[in-house]
């Protein structure tokens, strides 16, 4: 059995922004769609400029990637600081390795 004892923060921080940015892509091509296709089922009495809705998508696929990989790298980093403080005082996560 192996043990765990401290995560390095920034090196969690690294992937988890990369991670989380590849999900914000994800997202971001869901949002797209989305909003791609508003304009288009919106009633003509709403007035809404057929232009916002790709706009809207094309944004998204710029910004949900960055929002997710902000969010990911803090939520990574706080989360590697949490466990080395209580890895200290409760021990650290056992795993068997071959």
């Amino acid at each position: 059995m192996r043990k765990i004892k401290r995560f390095e923060p920034l090196s969690v921080m690294k992937i988890a922004a990369i991670s989380y940015a590849v999900l914000g892509v994800f997202e971001g091509l869901i949002f797209a769609v989305v909003f791609s296709a508003m304009p288009f089922a919106a009633p003509d009495s709403a007035n809404i400029p057929r232009f916002l809705g790709p706009l809207f998508g094309f944004g998204a696929l710029i910004i949900m990637p960055i929002i997710f990989a902000i969010m990911g790298a803090i939520g990574g980093g706080l989360g590697a600081v949490i466990y080395n403080l209580s890895a200290r005082y409760v021990g650290g996560i056992v795993v068997e390795v071959e």
